[in-house]
């Protein structure tokens, strides 16, 4: 059976190793970009090809890593790429609909909240004095700002001075963006990231930031540590979350303050190269194997 990865870098860390356990299962692996992609509509219906394969007719299953940089028509034709694959009768992990509501942090944090999964308090506006405005609704001085599209911690900036977040502010609405402000939780340099495949937690650990950084991302130089046994509030929390997103395969983060839970992000495109390093199973061999059963069935 050819079971399709698809990724912007085939050499990249996680793709190599869903290759390999593709192979070691016994299947044969199709790894391609979305620049492979041609898709062609005439009265036969609809052909999407890539490397010369019929994805269609030929690949029963694919696997979705991060979409990557895009323009905005990209990013929309490659998630009608992903919505034609799955309409067609592919098995796409995530389905498209799941990758659409986590890769926007102000969508998926409106679906959970609506949930009733607990979230930070959080502004998104387009104008600067708005945000500012704003700022009494997240009863702290101590404010993230987020990129809406962005993964890794990669832009998230940390402001506790009102003059300098209005700066911020205000470069960031000259330049078009959406303004993306979060209370920051203090989580004493650590949260949890739980690895979600279909219905259960696969893996778990603590991300321990940098003496230096409030930033808990593996990618950032947080240290990780294996969670052997989850707390059940804590399990329960990141299934649901997972759940409402219609994630099969996600990494739910989640940072405990004071006692209650917080779900900051759900991402279904998640990397684990931290979390494999100190966990007991091999995380792409399961992603296979859940993908190859649910073929079955």
């Amino acid at each position: 059976m050819m079971i399709g990865v698809l990724t912007r870098n085939q050499q990249g860390w996680a793709s190599t190793r869903l290759i390999e356990a593709i192979k070691a299962l016994g299947h044969t692996p199709l790894p391609f970009g979305f620049s492979d992609i041609a898709a062609f509509i005439n009265e036969e219906g609809v052909k999407l090809f890539a490397k010369g394969v019929d994805l269609i007719k030929e690949v029963p299953a694919i696997i979705v890593r991060p979409l990557g940089r895009s323009s905005l028509d990209q990013a929309i034709f490659r998630l009608d790429l992903l919505y034609a694959l799955h309409e067609s009768g592919v098995e796409v992990i995530n389905r498209p609909s799941a990758i659409e509501k986590c890769t926007d942090k102000f969508r998926s944090l409106y679906i959970l909240k609506m949930h009733g999964v607990p979230v930070p308090r959080t502004i998104v506006t387009e104008r600067s004095s708005l945000a500012l405005k704003g700022l009494d609704l997240l009863k702290s001085s101590d404010v993230v700002v987020k990129p809406v599209f962005g993964s890794r911690g990669h832009g998230s900036t940390r402001v506790r001075d009102r003059d300098v977040l209005w700066e911020v502010l205000r470069s960031m609405a000259f330049a078009r963006h959406v303004l993306y402000l979060q209370e920051f939780l203090p989580h004493r340099g650590m949260d949890i990231r739980a690895f979600i495949l279909g219905d259960r937690v696969l893996a778990a650990m603590h991300r321990i930031a940098p003496l230096d950084s409030w930033k808990t991302n593996v990618a950032q130089g947080a240290v990780p540590k294996r969670i052997d046994k989850l707390d059940p509030v804590i399990e329960e929390l990141a299934l649901k979350a997972a759940k409402v997103l219609e994630c099969e395969v996600a990494g739910v983060d989640i940072v405990v303050v004071r006692g209650s839970p917080y779900v900051l992000e759900v991402n279904s495109q998640p990397g684990w190269s931290g979390l494999q390093s100190v966990a007991e199973r091999d995380i792409a061999v399961e992603v296979v194997k859940y993908v190859v059963d649910k073929l079955k069935k």
